[in-house]
């Protein structure tokens, strides 16, 4: 759906899967957080820079404390922050 540029139908499916994988698989999960990061791009494809700073920089923490500042999770969330912050 986000690929066809709708990408506020992407992101209501996206924050679904993001509440179910965090009751059943738990806010610090990779996978969760992944879904995370997806909900952030979803809002940043919408313009929405400030909402998605704020999600990826809660996925940034939370992916460094889970992988380690090296794991390349990281490294792309702060990409994906820098982005947002500068526009």
């Amino acid at each position: 759906v986000g690929q066809q540029g709708r990408y506020k139908e992407a992101e209501e499916l996206l924050r679904q899967c993001l509440d179910t994988r965090k009751t059943v698989l738990g806010k610090d999960h990779p996978d969760t957080l992944s879904n995370m990061k997806n909900v952030g791009l979803a809002v940043d494809n919408q313009g929405r820079y400030k909402e998605a700073e704020k999600l990826y920089r809660q996925c940034l923490e939370a992916t460094k404390t889970v992988c380690g500042e090296a794991h390349p999770d990281p490294l792309g969330l702060m990409n994906n922050l820098a982005l947002a912050v500068e526009l």
